[in-house]
């Protein structure tokens, strides 16, 4: 599984400061949202954990960051993982899309976490499953405001998919 998830990220040519759009998008919600050196984060997809670069660089924040992904640890399968103990705030930046029940995870986090930050590709403007392979499922806006998400366009892949119309939904959800 490590070889196929290696092999994925590997495949990723866009660079970090085309990536970072969306860690600087969600260190801005996290921070409306109360983010603080005494925050406990999940991130969820962590991938190359650059968000924690952002998170740490960029914001100066000195919490505690955990990396949930296949890449680090074979028992992060996101289709059946469950946090394992309560948090301030969880992020799943292009995650939620690759999975054939992103809802089952999104119920799971709103229970474990006081804010979560999520982003997947606009089906408005994007063709979601043509992308790639692995992306499985397609959100839309609604989908995510009937889970309670505040919702918003974005552009963070540059309008490479979309020709150059606004490419993500980026969603925050806060706990009541």
């Amino acid at each position: 599984m490590h070889t196929t998830v290696d092999a994925y990220l590997g495949e990723r040519t866009g660079t970090f400061e085309r990536r970072a759009v969306r860690y600087r998008a969600a260190l801005e919600a996290l921070r409306a949202n109360g983010l603080s050196d005494e925050s406990t984060l999940y991130d969820i997809g962590a991938g190359w954990t650059e968000l924690d670069v952002t998170l740490r660089v960029e914001g100066g924040w000195k919490g505690r960051y955990i990396p949930i992904d296949l890449g680090h640890d074979l028992a992060h399968d996101l289709e059946s993982w469950v946090p394992p103990r309560p948090a301030e705030f969880a992020v799943a930046l292009e995650v939620l899309e690759h999975l054939d029940d992103p809802w089952r995870l999104v119920a799971e986090l709103q229970a474990a976490v006081g804010c979560l930050v999520v982003s997947v590709p606009n089906p408005r403007t994007v063709d979601v499953l043509g992308i790639d392979r692995t992306h499985r499922t397609v959100i839309t806006a609604g989908d995510l405001q009937a889970r309670g998400f505040m919702v918003r366009e974005e552009l963070f892949y540059g309008g490479v998919y979309s020709a150059g119309e606004r490419d993500a939904l980026f969603a925050v959800w806060v706990s009541a």
